[in-house]
């Protein structure tokens, strides 16, 4: 099929995270005219990483950029769940995905992964700095109002700024004075604990072997008389992601307000850490010893908050990614449910008309929908559970989660099979779908009015 030749229309995305950029680099291949706004000025510091499976390293491979993510990503080999003490309650493998499924499940570093999607996208395509203040949202086009006066206009708008989307508080004002808006998508992001998050420097592989090898073990720690979870990540070039998260790190007078990431200043990150610096780590030593080893740039604390919406859409509007559907960050989720919103929604635009109309936007949009929103919703209610058994004190608690990490190999492979759609983009030539297991096929959508 191929790119085309002329641009049937222009899309204005909002937000140059993962969902953003990924959305503009298959625009880009698709010959669909595009602009990236995004508030800040540059890319922040590396405080993260996202994991990527199966489910969407194929459509990376299909874009051509796998061996280049490749090179900056660490397999996963397990997730080794242990007590207070440092025993091992018990060990989920995982290397038997690259086999299974084509590709072992990775991880990359957030801000190693948007430079790779920013280099092949056109410079001038993406506006730094651009905050959205006001949305016009009208049958003809969309058109944004940034704080620095700067209005762009499209013939679509895409949401993909993240939990606290501006698009999408917008988008939810105007269908709330229209009586239009459901009652659970008018309730703020569900508050589960806070978490504070950071990525270490390049360590001493000779003190720290685990961090050094080929494979990521990731170790998940349950405090006992503290209520905590610590999560330990080996990650790629020698760092560590770690985060800590539960009612340790709550302040106390607390009412679990659900504030802003923003909220949170040096003075709470510097409180937080003194918390939960004395807490032991599998490797020998204290979390002080990975503290001291984080710049203080690259920790920040944030509101652990999930929530599945359920307006996707409205008029020329779409939101994809964490504008519509928020993750622990824990999770393993957010980045591949977010591209694989952004496979689907781009393969929709791709059939659309070539002189749309505004039924034929709307209509391309509730199938992407309908094709998404259950499947996201699945997701997020799978993470809730896990965060939740992660997190629980007790003996109940314990016993579930030993159960957990002790089924048998073909219990784990069978719910993995599931969930396996590696989904592709339906203009490029198609690859390979690796793995003795092949992917699920997705239920089709009745066909789009006006489509080619």
């Amino acid at each position: 099929m191929g790119p085309k030749l002329i641009s049937p229309f222009k899309v204005l995305i909002v937000g140059a995270g993962v969902g953003g950029l990924f959305m503009g680099v298959c625009l880009e291949r698709a010959g669909i005219d595009f602009v990236i706004l995004e508030r800040m000025t540059q890319l922040p510091p590396p405080r993260n990483n996202i994991q990527l499976s199966a489910n969407t390293l194929r459509a990376i491979g299909q874009l051509g950029l796998l061996d280049e993510v490749m090179k900056i990503a660490k397999p996963v080999s397990a997730i080794t769940l242990r007590k207070h003490n440092m025993s091992v309650v018990g060990k989920m493998e995982v290397k038997y995905v690259k086999e299974r499924y084509g590709y072992y499940s990775c991880i990359v570093q957030r801000i190693e992964f948007l430079q790779i999607l920013m280099s092949r996208i056109p410079s001038h395509k993406i506006q730094w700095g651009r905050y959205v203040l006001d949305i016009v949202n009208g049958n003809a086009g969309v058109q944004c109002r940034c704080a620095n006066g700067v209005v762009e206009q499209a013939d679509i708008l895409v949401g993909a700024d993240g939990a606290y989307s501006a698009v999408r508080q917008n988008l939810y004002r105007s269908l709330r004075e229209k009586n239009l808006l459901p009652k659970p998508d008018m309730e703020p992001l569900k508050y589960t604990q806070n978490a504070i998050v950071g990525l270490t420097k390049p360590m001493d592989v000779e003190r720290y072997p685990a961090v050094g090898a080929r494979f990521s073990e990731v170790n998940v720690v349950v405090g006992k008389d503290a209520p905590y979870t610590l999560w330990l990540s080996p990650s790629p070039g020698n760092r560590v992601a770690w985060s800590v998260v539960g009612e340790l790190l709550t302040p106390e007078g607390s009412d679990n307000a659900n504030f802003k990431q923003s909220e949170f200043g040096p003075e709470a990150i510097d409180a937080a850490c003194e918390l939960v610096q004395d807490l032991e780590i599998p490797w020998g030593g204290t979390m002080a010893d990975i503290i001291a080893s984080t710049e203080r740039d690259f920790i920040t604390k944030v509101m652990v908050e999930e929530k599945h919406y359920k307006t996707w859409h409205h008029g020329r509007t779409v939101l994809v990614g964490e504008a519509c559907h928020k993750f622990v960050p824990f999770s393993g989720q957010g980045a591949d449910q977010a591209i694989m919103d952004v496979i689907c929604l781009v393969n929709l635009l791709y059939r659309v008309a070539e002189t749309p109309t505004h039924k034929d936007f709307c209509a391309a949009f509730e199938s992407y929908r309908l094709q998404r929103s259950s499947i996201a919703k699945d997701a997020v209610d799978v993470s809730n559970t896990m965060s939740h058994l992660m997190i629980a004190q007790g003996l109940s608690a314990d016993l579930k989660r030993k159960i957990l990490f002790n089924l048998p190999g073909w219990v784990t492979t069978a719910s993995v099979d599931k969930i396996q759609v590696r989904p592709l983009l339906d203009f490029l030539p198609p690859v390979e779908d690796r793995g003795k297991k092949k992917s699920v096929k997705i239920p089709a959508t009745p066909p789009l009015p006006g489509t080619v």
